[in-house]
């Protein structure tokens, strides 16, 4: 009897796994229409083994191309407006299809990153012309950071996580965004239009009814570049029968004691 306990013991013991580690890298390359993005999904290898910790980390670029352009009739200094603008990014882990009416939850998403800045500049008496021209200034908003999140599945959002990321194939994801912007006169200029004399240039979108007098801001191009390391921290799961034949020999041994 106090042999077969220790016995037990270490053999219990030595079929529990030590944590192993998985890593991928995945490029991407993204614009204003955002981009697909696939990953090897964490294998459970028939149950044999379990996802314990997740974590992501985006070594990015993100750069924005902007234009400010007015069509006041005088000149403005550079403060005398100010634009708050940038992007910032959503990565969806899944693709959605239809619309609801299940009751399910869409798939998790993040926001690894964003850039923001304060844009100003002089911008001349408009010119009449479009995309050009003393009354025209371009800006470009750029940075070069990393994003890192870990999940361990004490969550319910890390379980989410989990449930994204585990399986067999190849998860696929989407990666875009949205563009803010915000802004505000300091000094105001008060155009007044003249119904005689409307704005010379051809303005469209919002302002493409009535004469308006203001500072159009177009947003040229943008990129979203980098690599993703995705990280499955994982643990094997001992396998429930050589358990049972262990028991079953320390029985075994111990009846032949007595």
């Amino acid at each position: 009897m106090k042999h077969t306990i220790p016995i037990l013991a270490i053999a219990a013991m030595s079929s529990l796994a030590h944590a192993e580690v998985i890593n991928q890298v995945v490029s991407f390359n993204s614009g204003f229409d955002g981009t697909f993005i696939s990953f090897e999904k964490f294998d459970t290898m028939g149950g044999t083994r379990e996802l314990t910790g997740l974590s992501l980390s985006y070594d990015q670029t993100i750069s924005l191309d902007l234009q400010a352009q007015s069509n006041g009739y005088t000149a403005l200094n550079a403060g005398d407006w100010l634009l708050d603008t940038g992007f910032i990014s959503l990565h969806q882990f899944g693709l959605v299809e239809g619309r609801g009416g299940d009751g399910d939850p869409g798939p998790p998403f993040i926001g690894p990153g964003a850039i923001f800045d304060t844009v100003t500049s002089d911008l001349g008496v408009s010119d009449g012309y479009n995309n050009g021209g003393i009354d025209t200034m371009q800006f470009n908003i750029s940075d070069s950071f990393i994003f890192e999140a870990d999940y361990d599945g004490s969550t319910e959002f890390d379980q989410r996580m989990f449930e994204a990321f585990t399986g067999t194939g190849s998860l696929d994801t989407f990666l875009g965004g949205f563009i803010e912007g915000f802004f505000q006169w300091v000094n105001d200029p008060n155009w007044v239009v003249d119904p005689d004399n409307p704005p010379d240039g051809p303005f469209g979108g919002p302002f493409g009814g009535d004469p308006f007098y203001g500072i159009f801001v177009d947003y040229l191009a943008l990129s979203h570049t980098g690599d993703i390391t995705v990280t499955y921290e994982y643990a094997t799961v001992p396998a429930p029968t050589s358990a049972g034949v262990l028991a079953i020999a320390g029985l075994v041994a111990t009846r032949r004691r007595r």
